[in-house]
């Protein structure tokens, strides 16, 4: 598996990262011997980016991975994230530090290499986002005296955290664009996928418009972590009668968009780790596999440039 730059963070990480959330669900309803199974072929295999949550969960993904890498004495990069509700308007500082605190804790480490605020960013607060964890944060609840970046900069101070990063999901463009410009992030989650490639291209016809902030976080010398790269088990499962899916048809690979997906996203050079959810061991093994076979080649990116929307 080879490893990429996260940004300028110092830190490097898999191409294939393993996501712990629900969307998959190992790490949350798996039993402990199939995640110790799991996560130790993963990092035989070369995989050395673990990226979980509190809000996986409550608290049982961080657990469960905690758990695990005591059990196989393993340290690789661990990427966890904050997630600040309405309830926590009042004093924000306070409940960045009690999460950090209680993730260190849950994942049995004393130091967390990237933490990644789960919050989206908004022109206004909102008790909920659309999409994602938490409430929806304004740029200057991020970047104000004694907001959320602050607070992480004085954990990594005091040596808790490592990177900061922030989310690209879900947010509007003009305060993303404001995130990335402040140049107090090391790396950014993006959408990016065969299905939405906004993220880096214009684009004319597109579900969310991502408005290129994933291109304009790398210039910013930001780490990029892929999200969405199989749209959340669209392109694993692909539905025939789908029109979304006609530009790509041609790439359909046993049925299935798995393995041009992901070749796809690693053709991106700006691209630090492509974020995969898995169920069972031999989607870790096929993952692998596919990493090896290399991007995606340039004669199948070239005509997809002149069928993409």
């Amino acid at each position: 598996m080879k490893q990429r730059p996260l940004g300028q963070t110092g830190i490097r990480v898999s191409e294939i990262g393993f996501g712990c959330g629900p969307t998959a669900g190992l790490m949350l309803s798996g039993d402990r011997a199939a995640q110790e199974k799991a996560v130790g072929t993963s990092l035989d295999l070369g995989i050395t980016y673990f990226d979980t949550a509190p809000g996986y969960g409550d608290g049982v993904s961080e657990k469960a991975l905690g758990d695990t890498f005591r059990a196989l004495k393993a340290r690789p990069v661990i990427a966890t994230k904050i997630a600040l509700e309405e309830s926590d308007f009042g004093d924000m500082a306070a409940a960045v530090e009690r999460s950090i605190d209680k993730s260190l804790s849950r994942l049995s480490v004393d130091h967390l290499d990237v933490v990644h605020i789960h919050n989206r960013v908004g022109p206004a607060r909102a008790a909920r986002a659309e999409y994602g964890s938490g409430a929806v944060l304004t740029a200057d609840d991020f970047l104000g005296d004694k907001g959320v970046v602050e607070t992480l900069e004085r954990c990594r101070t005091a040596g808790k955290i490592g990177a900061i990063g922030c989310c690209g999901f879900g947010g509007t463009v003009p305060e993303l664009r404001a995130l990335v410009d402040s140049g107090r992030f090391g790396s950014i989650l993006v959408n990016y996928s065969l299905l939405n490639i906004s993220a880096w291209e214009p684009v004319d016809v597109v579900d969310r418009d991502y408005g290129q902030i994933g291109a304009r976080a790398a210039a910013k010398g930001m780490g990029t972590i892929g999200l969405r790269t199989l749209e959340a088990g669209v392109l694993a499962t692909p539905d025939a009668a789908d029109p979304h899916l006609a530009p790509i048809e041609f790439l359909r690979d046993n049925g299935t968009f798995v393995a041009p997906a992901i070749r796809f996203a690693l053709a991106n050079t700006d691209i630090s780790s492509v974020l995969i959810g898995f169920s069972n061991l031999a989607q870790i093994e096929q993952s692998a596999e596919i990493a090896a076979l290399g991007p995606l080649p340039q004669e199948d990116l070239e005509r997809l440039a002149t069928l993409m929307p």
